[in-house]
């Protein structure tokens, strides 16, 4: 989830320290029934697989893009505290990509 814009471990958050914040989940980065972009990017690269892991890598991904760093390391880095066991981390990877060009091309809005 992201708490007023940054990621944050829903896990080990009680729901009332979060009272007045703004708070996004998964559910929350669709608007108007159109996908966050880094949600379509995921689909568009095939970048999930059992869905376990997914909303924690597309909630993490968001600011690792968003922030600017584009380069592999990077994005492995920022997403290290994601475990996934499905896919290798290959097709994430490749979303992360995919998304960042279309940052580059002004398609992807904040979360």
């Amino acid at each position: 989830m992201h708490v007023a814009g940054r990621p944050t471990n829903s896990c080990i958050v009680l729901a009332a320290d979060l009272e007045g914040a703004r708070v996004t989940t998964i559910e929350g980065l669709a608007s108007g029934g159109a996908l966050h972009a880094m949600q379509q990017a995921f689909i568009d690269a095939n970048g999930l697989q059992c869905g376990y892991c997914t909303p924690g890598m597309i909630m993490a991904a968001i600011p690792l893009i968003a922030d600017g760093p584009s380069d592999e390391v990077a994005w492995r880095r920022g997403l290290s505290g994601n475990i996934c066991r499905c896919t290798g981390y290959v097709k994430i990877i490749d979303a992360l990509a995919l998304a960042a060009r279309g940052i580059a091309a002004g398609g992807v809005r904040d979360a």
